[in-house]
């Protein structure tokens, strides 16, 4: 018998929705659309910087559902459906689950983040 070993890659490429950054340039104008995108990975970044500063489950539920409604907004569709995913292992209270999906967003997230940035040539 011989042993196998699996190896679990932890990369997820952050995926944006176009068609939604394209209804918000239409919705809002481009200039307004580019100005709630700053802010929303603005937003997306602190909270990110903010889920390990904080111990209380109740806090880290909104800090996630800000990223999970910012995500949304400005299109980034894996980082919005990964903070559902924390949301609801959240409401199961189910630790080991909360920590990897907390990762998981963390991970996802940081990616997204970099990805908008290199899109837009902006820096961090």
């Amino acid at each position: 018998m011989t042993d196998v070993v699996t190896v679990l890659r932890f990369e997820e490429p952050a995926r944006l929705d176009p068609d939604r950054l394209e209804r918000l340039c239409r919705d809002i104008g481009e200039a307004q659309a580019e100005y709630e995108v700053a802010v929303g990975l603005e937003r997306i970044m602190i909270a990110l910087a903010q889920i390990d500063a904080v111990d209380c489950l109740s806090q880290r539920k909104e800090i996630v559902s800000q990223i999970a409604e910012a995500a949304g907004k400005i299109g980034m569709a894996t980082l919005a459906r990964v903070a559902r995913d924390v949301q609801l292992v959240m409401s199961r209270q189910d630790t080991p689950a909360i920590s990897a999906t907390l990762a998981r967003l963390r991970r996802v997230g940081e990616r997204s983040v970099y990805a908008i940035y290199d899109i837009e040539d902006l820096s961090v």
